[in-house]
């Protein structure tokens, strides 16, 4: 089991977001978490990225425990953000170089996704002249060049132009069918459509049903 989280609990002052949430990702699937606005999606994603710390429950990521040994989980998974921050006096090309180094992943990763995510004629462009569209492309090379178990997107397609949607649909199937887990928060039904093997609905603090469902194609 890639992941796995149990009785997850956070509240914010007095309001309570998470009310003991669980949820389980078997290798080679892509599970959309669907909620209303402030329902506690972003949050959970945060919470198994190590960035937010639940007031109880457990998160386990490939058996590691997240919480209490977030270092070595972290290794194991990607988090692209629905706004990420880069510098803007960066070049694209030194933007992902430097999440290579910081993952300790080999240079030819980079001009690999850079290839991929069809960031070629924008290489050497700063981050600050980057169109928004076009920075999120950016967050979504940066978050698929390390190789890992897991991956997180949260809104992944909002500002996305029609290409970069492409793209990251492209791309996430590819995770999916190479074994890898895919976990995103969403709004567009396309990206559900697409690519949830399972849809997980987030509601009054719970994911209060989790369906299977048939991606586009026929594959389960």
């Amino acid at each position: 089991m890639t992941l796995r989280i149990w009785n997850l609990a956070k509240s914010y002052g007095t309001r309570a977001v998470l009310r003991g949430v669980e949820l389980s990702i078997e290798p080679g699937e892509s599970v959309a978490l669907v909620g209303g606005n402030g329902s506690g999606k972003t949050t959970i994603l945060r919470t198994i990225a190590g960035l937010t710390i639940p007031d109880s429950g457990e998160v386990e990521i490939c058996g590691v425990d997240a919480i209490r040994n977030g270092k070595e989980a972290r290794r194991r998974l990607s988090y692209m953000p629905q706004k990420a921050a880069f510098p803007a006096t960066l070049t694209v090309e030194e933007t992902i170089s430097f999440v290579a180094r910081l993952r300790d992943i080999a240079a030819a990763r980079v001009s690999e996704e850079i290839e991929r995510c069809d960031l070629g004629p924008l290489a050497r462009a700063d981050v600050g002249t980057l169109s928004g569209g076009e920075r999120q492309r950016l967050a979504l090379a940066c978050a698929l060049v390390p190789a890992v178990d897991l991956y997180l997107f949260d809104e992944p397609s909002a500002n996305l132009d029609a290409r970069s949607i492409e793209i990251f649909r492209a791309r996430a199937s590819q995770l999916v069918e190479s074994g890898r887990c895919v976990l995103f928060t969403t709004h567009v039904s396309a990206d559900v459509e697409n690519l949830a093997t399972r849809v997980a609905t987030l509601a009054d603090g719970r994911i209060d049903r989790v369906r299977l469902r048939v991606v586009a194609g026929g594959k389960a």
